[in-house]
């Protein structure tokens, strides 16, 4: 019944748009795959990137916090590839030139292809297999696997991110890792949980069906998206409790300047995820799943014109607090008062480039903001990072790009006692060693 009403609403919202879309030249997240015009794409089209990059963490040793890098966690400086991608898009025609289809899968080393397990790499991945049908004016329709409606950073092309790593809210809070309950960590490298406590990555992806278009009013182009899916990231199997609806809205004002993802405009957008997740937190050796709402929103802006990038954005979640990498149930540890699955948290960040004029120099300042945790007791904690960037462009598809980010977080409970006084004391000790990271980068688009 629940599935039932969500296709119900995504077919409302098409027929109340049916007939109006049009095309435009601003940036626009779900169109730049699968919605080829007729007849102008190959029927086989390859294209990939890669990301080799190099970082080095300075937070103090052994810190049970986010102090290693990822996604292995075992080291505070290495030499990894980071992402490299290789995909086929393309049109049906002459069958049908309104079919297209999109095809990538994942080669580097990353929470895709290390992030069930950790410690367990996978050569490969595949991240992305759906095909589009532009028949319904007003209403694409897009199955399969794919980037699901979300937040700008996880919603944008990776290869036009300006920055190496992601903001503190967008890795905690939206950036999903499934976890399938309370269980013993590894006792050989305690950043790694054990074998059964994890499921698969997030990757801000899901399978399942997405309805959506875009129309125009005066100079403005709006788009929406409503898609129901599976709520288990990149695998068909996991801890939801039923399907997850994704929600989206943006309204963008063409500026002059720019192409395809890098299109200048002044854009604004809402959306929201709606989902429950089902998890064993008694740790008794019996099956005793509870059902947990996972609920997360937001609403933004971003401005592109000349030689100045400009994005804002708040984001907030309610349910599945996820506490760290080292930390598989959701909180740290016993007691089981310390899990917070019903907890709420929120974040924002600001994000100023500035493409030196007649150069190939951008400079690059962000400022995030995450509050964890913020309705349960002991746990609360917050995370304040200013990233300091700078980007050579060799060309349109080519760059390097160095950050050095300044981080602080601290917990904003007091220290409790009796059973509480380690686990909070550690959470205390473990934040309060989280220290700068210096972090360089290498994209290559073909």
């Amino acid at each position: 019944m629940k599935t039932i009403k969500k296709v119900a609403l995504a077919a409302t919202i098409s027929t109340l748009l049916g007939g109006v879309a049009t095309t435009a030249n601003a940036v626009n997240w779900p169109f730049l795959q699968g919605t080829e015009k007729p007849g102008t794409a190959p029927r086989a089209k390859v294209w990939g990137f890669m990301q080799p990059s190099y970082q080095k963490d300075f937070s103090n040793p052994g810190g049970p916090e986010p102090t290693r890098i990822g996604p292995n966690l075992e080291k505070q400086s290495q030499f990894q590839l980071q992402r490299a991608r290789i995909g086929v898009r393309g049109q049906a025609f002459p069958l049908d030139n309104k079919i297209n289809y999109f095809f990538l899968a994942e080669f580097g080393q990353n929470g895709i292809t290390d992030g069930g397990i950790y410690g367990q790499q996978q050569a490969t991945k595949l991240t992305d297999a759906s095909v589009t049908f532009n028949h319904i004016p007003g209403a694409r329709v897009r199955i399969g696997l794919f980037k699901t409606p979300a937040n700008e950073e996880m919603y944008q092309g990776i290869f036009t991110f300006d920055y190496i790593n992601f903001t503190n809210v967008t890795n905690q809070l939206m950036l999903e890792r499934f976890t399938k309950g309370v269980v013993n960590g590894d006792g050989s490298n305690p950043f790694k949980p054990a074998e059964s406590a994890w499921g698969s990555f997030g990757a801000a992806r899901d399978i399942g069906v997405q309805v959506f278009d875009k129309f125009n009013t005066g100079s403005w182009e709006h788009t929406y998206s409503v898609m129901v899916g599976n709520g288990n990231g990149l695998s068909t199997g996991g801890t939801a409790d039923g399907e997850d609806l994704y929600l989206y809205w943006a309204s963008e004002k063409a500026l002059p300047g720019g192409v395809g993802p890098w299109a200048h405009g002044l854009k604004f957008f809402a959306w929201s995820i709606t989902g429950k997740r089902k998890v064993d937190m008694t740790d008794d050796g019996t099956d005793n799943k509870v059902s947990y709402d996972r609920v997360r929103s937001g609403l933004g802006m971003k401005y592109r014109h000349q030689s100045w990038r400009v994005t804002a954005e708040y984001m907030q979640g309610k349910g599945m607090i996820f506490q760290g990498p080292e930390k598989p149930n959701l909180g740290i540890g016993t007691p089981p008062a310390l899990q917070d699955l019903n907890g709420e948290s929120n974040g924002y960040y600001l994000d100023i480039g500035y493409y030196i004029p007649n150069s190939r120099w951008e400079l690059d300042l962000r400022y995030d903001v995450y509050n964890r945790s913020v309705t349960h007791d002991y746990l609360t904690a917050e995370f304040n990072t200013l990233t300091l960037g700078v980007q050579y462009h060799f060309n349109r598809k080519t760059r390097v790009t160095l950050n050095y980010q300044i981080r602080n977080a601290k917990a904003t409970d007091p220290i409790g006692a009796g059973s509480l006084a380690t686990p909070t004391t550690n959470l205390h000790n473990g934040l309060a060693s989280i220290k700068d990271r210096l972090a360089l980068q290498a994209t290559i688009v073909f």
